[in-house]
């Protein structure tokens, strides 16, 4: 498969994190500056990998690091489990934890997503993946692979390379290592039910990431791909690979704030970008607007021609092709996830549209879920249409309109917007509005 002829946007701002099979582990960098926050607590932070090279992509993960705004503004720490966000604040935040239709778990989660597979696609391996992932489940009280007896539900984990060999796997990379277990955990945290399918790439080349798309579109209802780079000359022509039926593809937006990455701004793909959630004094949500993360990625496509579901919106800028994201959801560093690497010392607080990404995967795997106990084909091919009519519908019931933040240029505003899309969902309502859906 030839590779892409383009180089990836980055922003240098601090110590690098070296790519490939003897990457440096996070612990030992310093911290590096941050990027701004748009409102709220500010923190330093650092992109867990900086750069790639010709050819490759980046993931779209950063990792929290020292508090930098007013010391009346911090968070305390959270009481009784790792700092950073938890299962719980993004389900609460979403309304996720409401859907009817769904079985319960403890603490208020929704215990969605049985029956359905989410793959995730990624370069080289997380040797702990599943170890850690289960130290994730006991902590926040989530199902286990396997799950014990008596448990809601029995999801299951399987982790194989780009072409499914379970015993030939690539290199460890400590900065994908930690993109890994952000996707993994959080799509359990979103859906505890669902299975997991993580689909390792031999690298970081757009070559290798494909043949993984590739096998995760022929064995999961849906793909989560939290990676990306800048647009070039001929990706529309590799859109073909997001066109399985039946399978909702979906990635990150980017984290340099304004630019315009691919896969996410394909016209068959669901762009996601971030937001920041209000935190309270204990560290967990609180209360208040939502506001846009000035690190997301969005724009105006240079190369995409525009989609016929977004003619339904009006782009606040002049638009002639291609309008990013579609949607969002938490991706700042205010509302920053607790993530657990064992390989790297145990607990982070991981932001970035690589966060978003994976939940709203978990969310699209719901749906499914009770789409497929009403006798429902999954969502797939009208994935776009989908998310749009639920705009056109009821925009107000199924959507949060966030009006606050800037990224780049751009600025969140009334409506549809190049920094955070459609807005965050209000799964309560959202998620059985797409069950409703015929396809």
């Amino acid at each position: 498969m030839r590779q892409f002829e383009f180089c990836w946007q980055s922003v240098v701002i601090g110590a690098l994190i070296v790519s490939g099979a003897g990457a440096v582990d996070l612990r030992a960098q310093s911290a590096a500056a941050a990027l701004a926050v748009s409102s709220g607590p500010a923190w330093e932070g650092h992109r867990v990998v900086e750069r790639a090279n010709q050819g490759e992509a980046r993931p779209h993960s950063w990792i929290r690091g020292a508090y930098i705004g007013r010391e009346s503004d911090r968070p305390m720490a959270r009481s009784g489990g790792p700092s950073g966000f938890w299962p719980a604040d993004m389900q609460a935040a979403y309304g996720i934890n409401n859907i009817s239709g769904v079985p319960g778990l403890p603490n208020g989660l929704t215990g969605g997503g049985a029956g359905m597979t989410v793959a995730i696609v990624d370069a080289y391996d997380s040797p702990n993946a599943l170890a850690d992932l289960n130290k994730f489940s006991t902590q926040f009280g989530l199902p286990a692979f396997p799950a014990a007896a008596g448990s809601v539900c029995a999801p299951t984990f399987k982790k194989v390379s780009q072409t499914g060999s379970t015993s030939q796997l690539p290199a460890r990379n400590s900065g994908w290592e930690v993109e890994i277990n952000l996707d993994v955990q959080w799509v359990h945290a979103i859906a505890p039910c669902t299975n997991i399918l993580l689909v390792e790439a031999n690298s970081s080349g757009t070559g290798n990431l494909l043949t993984a798309v590739v096998y995760a579109a022929a064995h999961a209802q849906a793909v989560s791909m939290s990676w990306g780079g800048g647009e070039f000359s001929s990706e529309s022509s590799y859109d073909r690979y997001f066109q399985t039926a039946h399978v909702v593809f979906l990635a990150s937006s980017g984290d340099t704030g304004g630019i315009v990455e691919w896969p996410s701004v394909s016209g068959r793909v669901l762009g996601v970008g971030g937001t920041n959630l209000p935190v309270n004094s204990s560290g967990g949500l609180g209360t208040g607007a939502e506001t846009a993360w000035n690190g997301s990625g969005g724009g105006c496509s240079t190369q995409e021609p525009e989609p016929t579901a977004q003619t339904a919106i009006t782009f606040p800028t002049p638009c002639a092709r291609r309008g990013a994201p579609d949607v969002a959801a938490s991706g700042g560093p205010n509302s920053a996830a607790a993530v657990y690497i064992s390989k790297q010392g145990g607990w982070y607080q991981v932001y970035g549209t690589s966060l978003a990404c994976p939940m709203w995967a978990g969310m699209v795997s719901i749906a499914d879920s009770l789409r497929a106990s009403a006798g429902k084909a999954a969502l797939g091919n009208a994935r776009l249409a989908d998310v749009y009519a639920a705009y056109s519908d009821s925009y107000t019931v199924n959507y949060t309109d966030i009006l606050q933040g800037t990224a780049g240029r751009y600025s969140a505003t009334t409506g549809w917007d190049f920094v955070t899309g459609l807005g965050s969902p209000k799964a309560h309502n959202l998620v059985p509005y797409l069950v409703t859906l015929t396809e």
